[in-house]
């Protein structure tokens, strides 16, 4: 059986893909940091198992995937799903501490992971895959430092499928658009209308679209590495 570890998996489209995946066959390590009930409620219902991980804190990110580990025995997929946005702002209203906040969790808690899970997978091969957003290829206004993290996704993203195209590890990453998750209710319904007119389909993402997405770019067979794919319902940014 295949293994993956899904960090902020307890809700949003980390408990989408944890799902998806446990459908095809995946013994799924559901992360958490707060979350723990909704964690253990998912992990019972997929047949996985749900661990604790603060993303931004190497001992406890070292821990869960030795739990993972003793648990699943291998990790052919790691999918860093762990992020934190802040309400939309202009970047003269956003505090250093905002700041700092955004990119421990977004760039250092995917570097955290990374680095903890590449040793699994350079012994037999595997999958990276991290969630960045269209703000991170495009930039949002009022959305800054956002979008400046998830950037940093992307571009970590390229550089490790450079480094390791040759180990048989492949690291892609996905962009989704505006999706209907809990991360968006700090958005006002005037603003969640006006996100959605711009969508050429005509309807807000679910977690689902991207998890599908996610479960693609892990099993494509190895020889798609270092992509962005966009999942927007085709908003052109």
């Amino acid at each position: 059986m295949k293994t993956v570890l899904i960090t902020g998996a307890s809700g949003g489209i980390g408990k989408a893909a944890a799902e998806k995946f446990a459908a095809n066959g995946y013994f799924v390590g559901v992360c958490y940091n707060v979350n723990k009930a909704a964690a253990e409620t998912l992990a019972e219902k997929i047949h996985g198992v749900a661990i604790r991980m603060n993303v931004t804190d190497c001992s406890s990110v070292s821990q869960a995937f030795d739990a993972f580990l003793q648990r699943a025995g291998k990790l052919d997929v790691l999918v860093n799903s762990a992020g934190v946005a802040l309400p939309v702002k202009t970047l003269l209203d956003t505090s250093e501490d905002e700041f700092d906040r955004v990119f421990s969790v977004n760039v250092k808690g995917t570097y955290n992971a990374i680095k903890r899970a590449l040793p699994c997978l350079l012994e037999h091969g595997g999958s990276i895959v991290n969630v960045s957003s269209m703000w991170g290829v495009a930039g949002g206004s009022c959305e800054a430092i956002y979008s400046a993290s998830k950037a940093a996704v992307i571009g970590l993203t390229k550089a490790l499928a450079k480094e390791y195209a040759g180990s048989g590890v492949t690291v892609n990453c996905v962009a989704p658009g505006y999706i209907d998750t809990p991360m968006n209710d700090n958005l006002s319904d005037a603003d969640k209308k006006l996100a959605i007119a711009d969508i050429p389909v005509g309807r807000a993402g679910v977690g689902e679209d991207v998890a599908k997405a996610i479960v693609y770019l892990a099993g494509n067979g190895g020889f798609v590495t270092g992509e962005v794919l966009n999942v927007n319902g085709g908003e052109i940014i």
